[in-house]
Formats: structure tokens, C-alpha cells, sequence
């Protein structure tokens, strides 16, 4: 690791000779960064494919601040990158946000359409930081990771854990407990691609087991992986869509209900449905006998 030069004192200044750092990020033709990790540290830092690269000045001020013996991962990115897409890549403190949310388990059937959108983007971040940090092949972690269920849930839980593990109030024994949590990890991550037969270059869906009863499932059929990321976006945008309609079905459903509970208790106290001058069939009104004041 690199740090300021002692003897000159400029913060500056690299270690080694032959180290110095670029003027700017390396890109291919499309604007593309070609180093890996300068990928990983854009993707924690809210840029997603497709969007302008951002500043390098502005990438350079808030990892500055940071101390040497901070996590490589931020803690605080589950509560920095679910901003807009555009904004995210162009803002310089979402590695540092004053107040992070709090650790909490993930549960896929239950989020709405926008933390959804969030949690993705996130899982998506560390997911790419973890296969660059330790290597991970396409037996334990492949392309496609997000079409199968299983994959989800094991990567998703196994960053719930990262996260609790390295907050600020964690015990400092916690990281070597998340590492011993990665290896068993690993060997399930393995244990799940080989069942479901995906790999670099060819995906298929997890095959399913017909119980006696039901139709008869159909054989997979296997997909060329062509381009990961805009699969993978594509793949968060129909789930929110999906997300979306379910949540309108059922607040048209919990409407209709109000509704009808709401009419059933007009009924039922005698109150005009159409207003003061039309009572209604069932409407209770009033025992007045002639000469009498109704008052």
C-alpha cells in the first residue's frame, strides 16, 4: 500500500519509483474503464454502465479522507448507492454519508419496488468487489448470478454479514468471523452453480423438481451470455416492473375492500350514500307525527 513519502513529507509523492499514478482513468473506445479494479471502485461509487465517467479529481477528495486501515468494502454503501444512476456517478460523498441505516436482513419476497431497485444495485456492487478482492472463479461465482434464486440469496446473506461485520460497533473479531463465513460460502456458492449448470459463457434456469401432481417440468434451455452487465439491468428493471404491478394490484384490492366496508357501515347506521336529500331504501329516519315539532 502506498502512502506519503517520509522523507520529502509530499503526500503525493509515490513510494516506489516507477508507481506514479495516472493522469486519468484508462478507457477504451466507449468510455469504458479497462482495469478491473478501477471498475469495482466505480461501482461502489454508484456508477453503472452507460453512465458518464465521472470526474477523477472528484473520485480522488473523498478516498483522501479516508483511513489506511478502513474496510476495502464501505460499510456505509447500502445506504449510499441507491440515488439515481446519473447523479450517483457525478457526486463525490457516497462513500461518506453522515448518517448510515442500520444492518438489517434482506428478505427478497417482501421488498417493495424501490428498495428493491436499491438492494439490487448494491448487491450488484459487492458482488463485483468480491470477486475482484479474492478471486473468485466462475464455479463459485458465475456471470449470471442474478437469474438464479439460490445464488441470490447465499450472495445477498453473505453481504448482510460483510456489512454487521465491519460497522463501526463491531467486535474487532468480527472480520475474521466473516472470513470463516466466506469460505463455507464458497463451498455452497459451489455446491449451487454446479446443480444449476450455468457458467462463463452459457446460462440456463435452475432446473426444478415436478412432485407427483403436478405438470412436468420443462428442460431448461441454455442462453449465450453475451454482455452480463445489460443483462443484469435489464433483469432489475422488469423484477421492479413486476414489484410495481403486484403493489397496484393489491392497493386496488385493499380499495375495493375499504369500499365495501365503508358502504356495508353507511347501511348499517342509516347515513345517505348519495348525499342529504336522497336518505336511501334503508335509511332510518325519524317518528315525527303531524303538529309536532321535529326538533
Amino acid at each position: 500500500m502506498s502512502g506519503p513519502d517520509q522523507a520529502s513529507g509530499d503526500p503525493t509523492e509515490p513510494d516506489l519509483p516507477g508507481h506514479e499514478l495516472p493522469d486519468e482513468l484508462p478507457a477504451t473506445q466507449d468510455g469504458t474503464p479497462v482495469d478491473p479494479s478501477q471498475l469495482s471502485l466505480l461501482r461502489m461509487l454508484g456508477w453503472r454502465p452507460g453512465d458518464p465517467l465521472p470526474d477523477v479529481d472528484d473520485l480522488d477528495d473523498p478516498l483522501d479522507k479516508v483511513s489506511d486501515d478502513a474496510p476495502p468494502f464501505p460499510a456505509s454503501l447500502g445506504a449510499a448507492s441507491g440515488r439515481g444512476r446519473a447523479a450517483a456517478s457525478s457526486e463525490a460523498d457516497l462513500l461518506l454519508p453522515a448518517e448510515p441505516e442500520p444492518v438489517v436482513p434482506i428478505n427478497w419476497n417482501t421488498l417493495d419496488a424501490e428498495r428493491a431497485e436499491q438492494e439490487w444495485w448494491q448487491l450488484d456492487a459487492f458482488v463485483y468487489w468480491l470477486r475482484d478482492t479474492f478471486g473468485l472463479t466462475p464455479q463459485e461465482l458465475p456471470p449470471m448470478w442474478h437469474r438464479h434464486p439460490e445464488l441470490v440469496w447465499e450472495l445477498s446473506a453473505l453481504r448482510t454479514s460483510w456489512l454487521a461485520g465491519h460497522a463501526e460497533d463491531a467486535h474487532p473479531g468480527s472480520p475474521l468471523m466473516w472470513l470463516r463465513d466466506l469460505g463455507d460460502c464458497r463451498r455452497r456458492l459451489r455446491d449451487w452453480v454446479q446443480r444449476c449448470g450455468t457458467t462463463l459463457t452459457e446460462d440456463r434456469p435452475t432446473r426444478r423438481t415436478a412432485w407427483p401432481g403436478e405438470e412436468p417440468a420443462t428442460s431448461p434451455t441454455p442462453v449465450e451470455v453475451t454482455d452480463r452487465a445489460a443483462d443484469f439491468a435489464v433483469f432489475v428493471a422488469d423484477d421492479v416492473d413486476q414489484r410495481r404491478r403486484i403493489e397496484a394490484e393489491a392497493q386496488t384490492e385493499i380499495d375495493q375492500i375499504r369500499a365495501e366496508r365503508v358502504s356495508r357501515l353507511r347501511r348499517s347506521w342509516g347515513s345517505p350514500m348519495a348525499g342529504a336529500d336522497d336518505p336511501g331504501p334503508d335509511a332510518v329516519t325519524p317518528d315525527v307525527r303531524d303538529g309536532e315539532d321535529p326538533s
